[in-house]
Protein backbone atom coordinates (compact mmCIF):
# COMPACT_ATOMS: atom_id res chain seq x y z
CA UNK A 1 0.00 0.00 0.00
CA UNK A 2 3.29 1.92 0.84
CA UNK A 3 4.55 1.71 -2.43
CA UNK A 4 0.84 3.19 -4.36
CA UNK A 5 0.80 6.10 -2.03
CA UNK A 6 4.56 6.80 -3.06
CA UNK A 7 3.23 7.03 -6.35
CA UNK A 8 0.29 8.89 -5.79
CA UNK A 9 2.57 11.35 -4.08
CA UNK A 10 4.79 11.73 -7.26
CA UNK A 11 1.95 12.27 -9.61
CA UNK A 12 0.27 14.97 -7.24
CA UNK A 13 4.28 16.53 -7.32
CA UNK A 14 4.51 16.13 -10.87
CA UNK A 15 1.05 17.79 -11.58
CA UNK A 16 2.46 20.81 -9.60
CA UNK A 17 5.56 21.27 -11.05
CA UNK A 18 4.02 20.91 -15.01
CA UNK A 19 1.28 23.42 -13.73
CA UNK A 20 4.20 25.45 -12.74
CA UNK A 21 6.07 25.22 -15.60
CA UNK A 22 3.27 25.34 -18.51
CA UNK A 23 2.28 28.66 -16.38
CA UNK A 24 5.91 29.93 -16.62
CA UNK A 25 6.14 29.00 -20.10
CA UNK A 26 2.76 30.60 -20.94
CA UNK A 27 3.99 34.03 -19.38
CA UNK A 28 7.16 33.27 -21.59
CA UNK A 29 6.00 32.73 -25.15
CA UNK A 30 3.64 36.01 -24.00
CA UNK A 31 6.61 38.31 -23.49
CA UNK A 32 8.41 36.82 -26.43
CA UNK A 33 7.27 35.23 -30.15
CA UNK A 34 10.11 32.62 -29.89
CA UNK A 35 8.78 30.71 -26.91
CA UNK A 36 5.36 30.18 -28.01
CA UNK A 37 5.59 26.75 -29.92
CA UNK A 38 7.69 25.95 -26.77
CA UNK A 39 4.64 27.05 -24.33
CA UNK A 40 1.80 25.25 -26.25
CA UNK A 41 4.12 21.72 -26.68
CA UNK A 42 4.33 22.24 -22.36
CA UNK A 43 0.52 23.18 -22.26
CA UNK A 44 -0.49 19.88 -23.90
CA UNK A 45 1.90 17.92 -21.62
CA UNK A 46 2.20 19.55 -19.21
CA UNK A 47 2.21 17.58 -15.60
CA UNK A 48 -1.46 17.22 -15.18
CA UNK A 49 -1.41 14.31 -18.68
CA UNK A 50 2.05 12.51 -16.76
CA UNK A 51 0.66 13.14 -13.32
CA UNK A 52 -2.71 12.05 -14.29
CA UNK A 53 -0.81 9.14 -16.03
CA UNK A 54 1.27 8.23 -13.12
CA UNK A 55 -2.25 8.05 -10.93
CA UNK A 56 -3.64 5.64 -13.59
CA UNK A 57 -0.73 3.20 -12.77
CA UNK A 58 -0.90 3.84 -9.22
CA UNK A 59 -4.68 3.14 -8.87
CA UNK A 60 -3.35 -0.12 -10.98
CA UNK A 61 -1.10 -0.79 -9.02
CA UNK A 62 -3.40 -0.50 -6.26
CA UNK A 63 -4.49 -4.21 -4.77
CA UNK A 64 -6.70 -3.38 -2.37
CA UNK A 65 -9.94 -4.21 -4.85
CA UNK A 66 -8.73 -7.00 -5.75
CA UNK A 67 -7.81 -8.52 -1.89
CA UNK A 68 -11.53 -7.44 -1.29
CA UNK A 69 -12.65 -9.42 -3.90
CA UNK A 70 -10.39 -12.46 -2.85
CA UNK A 71 -11.65 -12.32 0.57
CA UNK A 72 -15.61 -12.11 -0.68
CA UNK A 73 -14.88 -15.12 -3.23
CA UNK A 74 -13.14 -16.53 -0.01
CA UNK A 75 -16.51 -15.53 2.20
CA UNK A 76 -18.91 -17.00 0.02
CA UNK A 77 -16.77 -20.27 -0.82
CA UNK A 78 -16.96 -20.45 3.43
CA UNK A 79 -20.43 -20.49 3.79
CA UNK A 80 -21.05 -22.87 0.25
CA UNK A 81 -19.19 -25.17 2.20
CA UNK A 82 -20.98 -24.11 5.60
CA UNK A 83 -24.16 -24.59 3.85
CA UNK A 84 -23.63 -28.26 2.17
CA UNK A 85 -22.10 -29.25 5.58
CA UNK A 86 -25.88 -28.11 7.46
CA UNK A 87 -27.61 -29.62 4.52
CA UNK A 88 -25.42 -33.10 5.26
CA UNK A 89 -26.39 -32.94 8.83
CA UNK A 90 -30.19 -32.30 8.58
CA UNK A 91 -29.88 -36.00 6.01
CA UNK A 92 -28.19 -37.03 9.17
CA UNK A 93 -30.90 -36.35 11.51
CA UNK A 94 -33.43 -37.30 9.16
CA UNK A 95 -31.60 -40.63 8.65
CA UNK A 96 -31.20 -40.75 12.54
CA UNK A 97 -34.84 -39.75 13.19
CA UNK A 98 -36.06 -42.69 10.59
CA UNK A 99 -33.80 -45.16 11.80
CA UNK A 100 -35.28 -44.22 15.52
CA UNK A 101 -38.67 -44.38 14.45
CA UNK A 102 -38.01 -48.16 13.08
CA UNK A 103 -36.04 -49.03 16.08
CA UNK A 104 -39.03 -48.01 18.38
CA UNK A 105 -41.77 -49.48 16.01
CA UNK A 106 -39.35 -52.78 16.25
CA UNK A 107 -39.43 -52.83 20.20
CA UNK A 108 -42.98 -51.92 20.87
CA UNK A 109 -43.39 -55.43 18.58
CA UNK A 110 -40.68 -57.31 20.32
CA UNK A 111 -42.48 -55.71 23.47
CA UNK A 112 -46.26 -56.85 21.87
CA UNK A 113 -44.79 -60.39 21.29
CA UNK A 114 -43.58 -60.80 24.88
CA UNK A 115 -46.71 -59.48 26.04
CA UNK A 116 -48.34 -62.35 24.10
CA UNK A 117 -45.67 -64.98 25.39
CA UNK A 118 -46.11 -64.19 28.82
CA UNK A 119 -49.76 -64.36 28.55
CA UNK A 120 -49.62 -67.78 27.19
CA UNK A 121 -46.89 -68.89 29.83
CA UNK A 122 -49.20 -67.59 32.16
CA UNK A 123 -52.05 -69.96 31.11
CA UNK A 124 -50.01 -72.49 30.16
CA UNK A 125 -48.80 -72.52 33.84
CA UNK A 126 -52.21 -72.10 35.23
CA UNK A 127 -53.74 -75.17 33.07
CA UNK A 128 -50.45 -77.31 34.13
CA UNK A 129 -51.00 -76.37 37.61
CA UNK A 130 -54.97 -77.09 37.89
CA UNK A 131 -53.68 -80.38 35.75
CA UNK A 132 -51.34 -81.24 38.35
CA UNK A 133 -53.76 -80.58 41.45
CA UNK A 134 -56.26 -82.67 39.43
CA UNK A 135 -53.86 -85.56 39.56
CA UNK A 136 -52.37 -84.90 43.10
CA UNK A 137 -55.64 -85.51 44.03
CA UNK A 138 -56.37 -88.42 42.28
CA UNK A 139 -52.92 -89.73 43.45
CA UNK A 140 -53.77 -88.80 47.32
CA UNK A 141 -56.49 -91.55 47.45
CA UNK A 142 -58.96 -88.54 47.38
CA UNK A 143 -61.73 -89.09 44.42
CA UNK A 144 -61.96 -86.36 43.18
CA UNK A 145 -64.88 -84.39 43.52
CA UNK A 146 -68.17 -85.35 41.57
CA UNK A 147 -70.44 -82.26 40.59
CA UNK A 148 -72.83 -84.77 41.31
Amino acid sequence: MWRNIKLYVLAYAIMVAGALLSSIFQIVGDQFAVGHPISTVSANLSGISIGGLIMVLGFIRDGRVEEERKRAALAEARAAAAEERIERERERATLAEAITKRERERAEAAEARNDRLIERYEAATESLIRRLEELNGRASGTPPSDPE
